[in-house]
């Protein structure tokens, strides 16, 4: 990947031409190949350049393998990176323990298989460019997101002041001039307010999504049942309306977000009161059961249902898969709801059929 800094390779033997040989033997694999003839210039090399594997002689005047290695590992930058010890000394066990014991990743012995070393090597550059790819890949997209959240930010707020004094100047126009405008006059007046009453609740959705994740999210000890009781209040007017029963079973005390959990049963239970043919009176129940270290909860209704082939769509920002008149909404919702869920380290799903109504299932940690 373009941008990745070349893996560096360093060798440590105090041997000239051991040197020699191995800086040949793995110039083909591409890396960088420092060499130093000793552990004292070993150290110094490791504190101002970042190396993605090191090859270390065991036997070696004044500093030995061993030694160096125990100091090499006191460095941040080199607590994880391979070492493979290279010697001649004996076989035994307890050498090869040591070198475990200092976090060697490897101990081979003299005379060298070039192939085998060669190999071995390779590996662990590959890794290294693997993980490099992967931090850079997770800057990026870091610095991706913070950018779309402080534009959208930024838009929502530059946009809600026009789209204000839109809906005010149209209401102050219909007061005070009704009775002088036409009937299409008027008209295009409520058309105009409609709309800028749609832009403003966009607005308030795009500012709630873009704060999902900006702002630390604060856990306490939340009664889910109060806050669903307190959200099915609010729908009142809506229950009375469409004589919908709506009914709970099971709700815990559980230490998470009050935001969040508000965030959830406001958008769910709305969704399940709004997405209705009317041909008979809305069923919403929210239920919970514990699952292990997490629970989980399911809020099902009897609605119009949801196709199959829009499953992978669903939770995205700003899908919609029916006319804003027949059903109004942002369609930001939903996303606002699985990105808060997984930001609290559970998530979302659903089941339904066209015409079977939906069960919109979250899971949300214990707290304990």
């Amino acid at each position: 990947m373009a941008g990745v800094t070349p893996p560096r390779i360093l060798i440590v033997d105090d041997r000239r031409e051991n040197l020699l040989a191995t800086q040949a033997l793995l110039r083909p694999l591409g890396a960088e190949i420092i060499t130093a003839d000793s552990g004292e210039k070993a150290l110094n090399l490791v504190l101002k350049t970042e190396f993605a594997i090191v090859l270390l002689d065991v036997q070696m005047p004044v500093m030995d393998g061993f030694e160096t290695a125990q100091l090499m590992k006191t460095r941040p930058s080199m607590a994880n990176v391979p070492i493979i010890f290279i010697t001649a000394i004996s076989k035994e066990d307890h050498f090869a323990t040591q070198a475990a014991q200092i976090g060697a990743v490897d101990y081979i012995f003299k005379p060298i298989n070039p192939d085998i070393l060669k190999s071995k090597v390779s590996v662990y550059l590959d890794l290294y460019r693997q993980r490099e790819q992967i931090l850079q890949l997770n800057a990026s997209l870091r610095q991706s997101n913070e950018e779309l959240e402080r534009f959208a930010y930024v838009c929502s707020h530059d946009m809600q002041e026009p789209v204000r004094m839109m809906n005010s100047y149209a209401t102050v126009l219909t007061e005070f001039a009704g009775d002088e405008l036409s009937d299409d006059s008027k008209r295009y007046l409520d058309y105009i307010r409609d709309n800028a009453v749609r832009m403003q609740k966009m607005i308030r959705d795009i500012l709630n999504f873009s704060r999902v994740g900006r702002e630390e999210v604060k856990l306490e000890v939340v009664n889910c049942r109060e806050i669903y009781d307190e959200v099915v209040h609010e729908f009142h007017d809506t229950i009375v309306r469409k004589h919908a029963v709506v009914m709970s079973d099971g709700l815990p005390i559980l230490k998470t977000s009050p935001t969040l959990m508000r965030v959830l049963l406001q958008n769910l239970v709305g969704n399940a009161l709004k997405f209705q043919d009317g041909s008979q009176p809305p069923e919403v129940s929210v239920t919970a059961k514990r699952e292990g270290h997490l629970w989980r909860f399911d809020v099902a209704d009897n609605g119009i249902g949801i196709d199959p082939a829009f499953s992978s769509r669903l939770f995205t920002i700003f899908q919609r898969f029916h006319r804003e008149d027949d059903y109004p909404g942002t369609g930001i919702g939903l996303s606002t709801c699985r990105k808060f869920v997984r930001l609290c380290g559970g998530d979302m799903s659903f089941t339904s059929r066209p015409g079977e109504g939906s069960v919109f299932t979250f899971t949300l940690p214990d707290g304990d």
